[in-house]
């Protein structure tokens, strides 16, 4: 390998972001660059969130510095399955490490051949439609924040939700009643209900056109998360539950929820993704492939895969639609409510 380069760099959001257990304007992430020797290059982005994962910027970077050297790269590219191994072994506690450089090595590699991604992995279909999330806002603005995103052209909706469980039911109720009958709306609580609140809210919109709501409870209370399933009101998805492989099994052949929330950041990259995916797929389970807070280059990953397989809902909508200053331009593009992906994938 010729050169690697590890950099850090502080995203600013368009507008203050709210969700059960945080409010941000900017978000960090962490850029790796490999360079092969024939000038070729591979991109991948790291964004921790300590609330999920245990990582921190500062730890992710620490081990990507110290560990990525030229040294790590004695394998031809070409050997990517071998790297995958490596990297789980050498980033064993940082997923989202584990996810910038199986991107980066995946990026060169798809690039060496002149390739997407995507026609790696299936090559589905060119197109897919993203859902759009609304963070935690007062009524009337998230009625606002509906109709605008509606006339943009988004057609799954998703509601941030876990802070005041009535003041939830009356937000939601709002939105279905303004969904127009080909739309779709989802809720996401990140754990922030207890089991009871959890019920009341299930309960109270189970006659509301809701397709899922996202951990709604504690990641640790996975007796929760059945329960409030086996109400078969609204499906029940897993998402800061499942980290690992070993997370996914345990929820998916337990049968604890009718979905999983699958992200390359939380999981370890897109190898790891396709582990879960092949396992919920084979169980009937709903797939989400989602985001947390990224830059166009991890979710240009993550839409690639979003192209190459048939997963259910779709929810990459981070980047340049959450931020004024992201670092990528090209790759991923979300335009009236669908992804394609276009340009060639580069850095500004």
């Amino acid at each position: 390998m010729k050169s690697i380069e590890i950099s850090k760099k502080t995203l600013h959001f368009h507008k203050r972001f709210t969700i059960s257990y945080e409010s941000v304007d900017t978000a960090e992430i962490i850029l790796v660059k490999i360079t092969d020797d024939d000038g070729l290059q591979g991109m991948g982005s790291a964004s921790p969130d300590t609330e999920v994962t245990g990582e921190t910027i500062e730890s992710v970077y620490k081990i990507l510095k110290k560990e990525l050297t030229k040294d790590f790269f004695d394998l031809d590219i070409e050997k990517w399955r071998e790297y995958h191994k490596k990297i789980k072994k050498t980033f064993r506690s940082f997923p989202s490490a584990r996810a910038a450089v199986e991107e980066a090595v995946l990026n060169l590699f798809c690039k060496r051949h002149k390739m997407h991604m995507r026609d790696l992995f299936g090559k589905h279909r060119e197109k897919c439609r993203t859902m759009i999330t609304i963070g935690i806002e007062d009524k009337n603005s998230t009625i606002d924040e509906v109709k605008k995103r509606l006339l943009e052209g988004f057609k799954i909706i998703k509601l941030k939700c876990g802070l005041d469980v009535e003041g939830d039911i009356e937000r939601i109720r709002a939105v279905s009643k303004i969904l127009p009958d080909d739309c779709e709306m989802i809720l996401d609580a990140n754990q922030g209900y207890s089991l009871k609140e959890a019920e009341h809210l299930l309960e109270s919109l189970k006659n509301e056109k809701i397709a899922l709501i996202e951990q709604p409870v504690k990641s640790g209370d996975l007796e929760g998360l059945k329960k409030l399933n086996l109400l078969k009101s609204i499906p029940v998805v897993a998402d800061e539950s499942i980290v690992t492989v070993n997370d996914a099994i345990k929820l998916i052949k337990g049968n604890y929820v009718s979905g999983v929330n699958i992200k390359l950041t939380k999981c370890g990259g897109p190898l790891d993704f396709i582990k879960i995916y092949k396992l919920a797929k084979s169980l009937n389970k709903i797939i989400v492939i989602g985001c947390m807070y990224e830059s166009n280059i991890s979710l240009t990953t993550a839409a690639n895969l979003a192209l190459a397989l048939p997963i259910d809902y779709v929810d990459l909508d981070s980047g340049n639609l959450d931020f004024h200053d992201d670092p990528a331009t090209g790759g991923i593009k979300v335009e009236k409510g669908y992804i394609t992906i276009e340009k060639e994938l580069k850095l500004k």
